[in-house]
């Protein structure tokens, strides 16, 4: 019988980006001790693309961004047999408008 295991608390998992927190500042980027975090174009907005393959789950980036847009999560299971499925893309949601 499996079961999930019991995390500690403030347990650092996968980061995960809200877009529409975003407001592209690029400090998360810019205080990205891995540069495993670069700010690339989404629809005319600049948001982070976050590479798992080069963080080091420090969230830096969680406690830097001034509106949030990035926060923690207990996602630990991020193994994989391709490096481009580390690379967390943002994009924005069709329903979304300048």
């Amino acid at each position: 019988m499996e079961s999930n295991p019991k995390l500690i608390d403030n347990f650092r998992g996968q980061p995960v980006f809200d877009i529409e927190l975003c407001f592209s500042c690029g400090l998360c980027s810019k205080n990205c001790p891995s540069m495993a975090i670069q700010m690339i174009d989404v629809k005319g907005k600049k948001c982070p693309q976050i590479n798992l393959g080069k963080c080091i789950f420090c969230y830096k980036c969680v406690e830097d961004c001034p509106k949030g847009a990035i926060k923690n999560s207990t996602n630990f299971e991020l193994a994989t047999t391709t490096k481009s499925s580390m690379v967390m893309t943002p994009q924005r949601d069709k329903q979304i408008t300048k």
